[in-house]
């Protein structure tokens, strides 16, 4: 026997091995059960997540209004140092120590609003997560539920899927959720402020 034919039978039994293993493979596809859930649906239209965001919507807009109120009077004060450095030199502005330090004041309390804007949306977003994980342990349990009623072994986000109408459980997760939790605590979360300089 040539080398040429040793190849080609390690080759076509290789060919053979991977055929059977993909046969194998496919059959044991084929008896598993698999689910499709839309989590994004679940948190968008159950009670309990539109509750989660009307009180994130509520919380923003009262952090909106408690910025406003801070922002307004430093418009009005910018307005009035512009007014004032407005048709002077640079050396005529720094010979004024009153106007200086009006201006440097002016420039820390608009970078404190910034900061806390900033830290006002990084605590919506916290509070946010933090009442998402409560909601996040209730589907859990749901899905495993119902993972076991089904006896399933595959659960994947329908994000992941590109078609899986007869599997999916969105509803059932939703309708589930529902009948068991309406609402949570959707508490401001506050994170520490730096000491005013």
């Amino acid at each position: 026997m040539s080398i040429i034919q040793i190849i080609r039978r390690a080759s076509l039994k290789a060919v053979v091995g991977g055929v059977i293993a993909i046969s194998a493979s496919v059959s044991a596809f084929a008896q598993t059960t698999v689910l499709v859930v839309d989590t994004g649906k679940v948190y968008a239209d159950s009670q309990v997540g539109q509750h989660i965001e009307r009180q994130i919507a509520s919380m923003a807009t009262s952090t909106q209004s408690e910025l406003q109120a801070q922002s307004t009077p430093l418009q009005t004060r910018g307005k009035s140092l512009m007014t004032q450095v407005d048709g002077k030199t640079r050396d005529q502005i720094a010979g004024d120590a009153a106007l200086v330090s009006q201006l440097q004041q002016q420039q820390k309390d608009e970078q404190k609003l910034q900061q806390d804007a900033a830290i006002a949306k990084r605590e919506l977003q916290l509070s946010k997560l933090k009442a998402v994980q409560l909601v996040d342990a209730k589907v859990s349990s749901i899905i495993k539920k119902v993972v076991e009623e089904r006896n399933a072994d595959i659960v994947i986000d329908r994000a992941n899927v590109i078609y899986g109408a007869p599997a999916d459980i969105t509803a059932d997760v939703i309708s589930r959720l529902d009948a068991q939790m309406k609402t949570v605590p959707v508490t401001r979360e506050k994170l520490p402020r730096q000491p005013a300089q």
